[in-house]
C-alpha cells in the first residue's frame, strides 16, 4: 500500500488523500484550502496533481470517499471525473445536491456518481476494504478505516470529543484497535485556542441561554447553519428563554434535511421557529426555483411583526435582517458570535457589530489533550500528520512513531 497526500501535510483543510495498491486507487476526501475564502479565484487553480480524477480526463481512481460537509473536505468535488463513484453520508449527499447550490455560484454535484454509505458499513473497492466510522464533528461526519488485507489504515477526518455526539469518536478509538497507521487532524496543535469558558457545546447553550433570557433587547446569533449540534443549541436556548427563532429559507431547508435523518432534531415547524424570506438579490431566483419561497409560506414573518415585540426575537444568520433592524429601524441588540473566532480577523458582516459582540463558540476540533487519549486507545503503530501547521511535533507530543510526509509525496507504506 502507498500513501500520497496531495494537499493538507503543512496547512488545516485542503484535505486529500490517495491510497493505493498495484490494482487500486482510492483518495479521502477532495478539499479546497482555507485560503480560497478570501482569495475569490476560480476553483480550477486550487486543483492538485493527482492523476486521473477530472473530468477531461480519463478516469484512473477507482473510488473517493468524503468525509463530512465542509468545504475544504470536498470543495473540489465539482470537477471530478462523474464516472468515479463518490462515497459520503446520505446527509452529506442531501446538503451537497440540495442545499450547497443555492448558497454558492458555480456548484453543482448533481451529475457525479455519489453513493450513500452508512454508519460502520463497509464496501469493497478492488483491493481495499472501506468502512464508514462515525465521528463527532459536523453532521453525519465518517472517519474511515480502510484495510488491503496486509496493513490498516484509520483516517480521522476531522474529529472532536466534546459534543453529546462525542462518544461517536470515542467508539472510533475502540472499534479501531492497534492500526498499522492512523491519518490524524491536529489542527488545534497550532491553533492558541482556549476552552476555558465554553469547553463543550452544552456549555455553549448554556451561555446563549443565559444572554437572551437576561436581557431586554432582539439578540443576532451568528453560527454557521451547517452545523447542527450549534442549530440545536440555538433552538434549545430560545425554548428555554421563551423566545422565537427567526431563520432564513436555506436554513430551514437544512433543519429539514437534519430532521428527516435524525428526529430528535426539531422540525422547522416547530412553534418558536419563523422564517425571513428577505434573502440577498443574487440568491432569490436559485430559492424560489427550489421551491423554498413557498415551502415556508406558513412560517413566513416580516419586519413590522419582529418590531412590535423585539425582545422575543432572536435572529439567526440573517445578515439582510440585521441591517434592516439595526440600520433603518434603529434597535439596540446583543450580537452572539458562535463560529471560529479567526474569522473575526477578516473583513466581514461582524465588522459593524463590533461594539455589541458577545463570543460563544467551542471548537469543532479535537484539543490536544483528548487527542493524547484517543491515540493511548487506539494504539497505532504510526501516526501521519494531516490538517495541521504542526506536523512536527507529533511524535514528541503523542508519544508514537511518525511518518511525517509533504504534500505530493508518494511512500510506501
Amino acid at each position: 500500500m502507498k500513501i500520497c497526500v496531495y494537499r493538507g501535510t503543512n496547512e488545516v483543510g485542503g484535505n486529500c488523500i490517495e491510497l493505493s495498491t498495484k490494482n487500486t486507487r482510492i483518495l479521502l476526501d477532495m478539499g479546497m484550502p482555507l485560503s480560497s475564502m478570501d482569495e475569490k479565484r476560480p476553483i480550477t487553480d486550487y486543483k492538485v496533481p493527482c492523476p486521473g480524477i477530472y473530468a477531461d480526463e480519463t478516469p484512473s481512481v477507482d473510488a473517493i470517499f468524503i468525509t463530512h460537509n465542509h468545504g475544504d473536505h470536498y470543495g473540489l468535488l465539482p470537477l471530478i471525473n462523474p464516472k468515479i463513484p463518490v462515497y459520503m453520508s446520505k446527509m452529506l449527499r442531501d446538503i451537497l445536491v440540495t442545499a450547497q447550490p443555492l448558497v454558492t455560484d458555480d456548484f453543482d454535484v448533481s451529475q457525479l456518481n455519489i453513493q450513500e454509505i452508512g454508519a460502520n458499513k463497509s464496501v469493497q473497492i478492488g483491493d481495499f476494504t472501506v468502512t464508514a466510522r462515525p465521528v463527532d464533528h459536523a453532521p453525519d461526519s465518517y472517519g474511515f478505516e480502510i484495510t488491503d488485507g496486509i496493513k490498516t489504515v484509520v483516517y480521522t477526518g476531522d474529529i472532536r470529543f466534546h459534543s453529546g455526539q462525542s462518544w461517536k469518536s470515542k467508539a472510533l478509538a475502540k472499534t479501531c484497535k492497534n492500526p498499522d497507521y492512523l491519518i490524524m487532524e491536529g489542527t488545534r496543535m497550532s491553533r492558541a485556542e482556549t476552552q476555558e469558558e465554553y469547553p463543550t457545546e452544552d456549555s455553549v447553550y448554556l451561555g446563549i441561554q443565559k444572554i437572551i433570557r437576561g436581557s431586554k433587547k432582539i439578540a443576532f446569533v451568528d453560527a454557521s447553519t451547517q452545523s447542527v449540534d450549534r442549530f440545536c443549541s440555538i433552538i434549545k436556548a430560545c425554548i428555554a428563554s421563551g423566545r422565537n427563532l427567526v431563520i432564513s429559507p436555506y436554513a430551514a431547508h437544512l433543519l429539514d434535511i437534519y430532521h428527516n435523518l435524525h428526529k430528535t432534531v426539531p422540525d422547522y415547524k416547530a412553534d418558536c421557529i419563523w422564517v425571513y424570506h428577505g434573502v440577498a438579490k443574487p440568491q432569490y431566483p436559485k430559492f424560489k426555483q427550489a421551491g423554498l419561497m413557498d415551502k415556508y409560506i406558513d412560517k413566513k414573518i416580516d419586519v413590522d411583526t419582529i418590531l412590535k415585540n423585539p425582545e422575543k426575537y432572536v435572529i439567526f444568520h440573517c445578515p439582510k435582517l440585521y441591517r434592516s433592524l439595526v440600520d433603518t429601524h434603529k434597535l439596540d441588540y446583543d450580537f452572539i458570535y458562535s463560529m471560529w473566532y479567526g474569522y473575526l480577523d477578516r473583513k466581514h458582516t461582524w465588522d459593524k457589530y463590533a461594539e455589541h459582540l458577545i463570543k460563544i463558540h467551542t471548537s469543532g476540533h479535537a484539543d490536544i489533550e483528548s487527542l493524547k487519549k484517543f491515540v493511548q486507545v487506539m494504539n497505532p503503530t504510526k501516526i501521519i500528520p494531516i490538517h495541521t501547521e504542526c506536523k512536527n511535533d507529533f511524535e514528541n507530543v503523542f508519544g508514537i512513531s511518525t511518518l511525517v510526509l509533504n504534500d505530493n509525496e508518494k511512500v510506501e507504506l
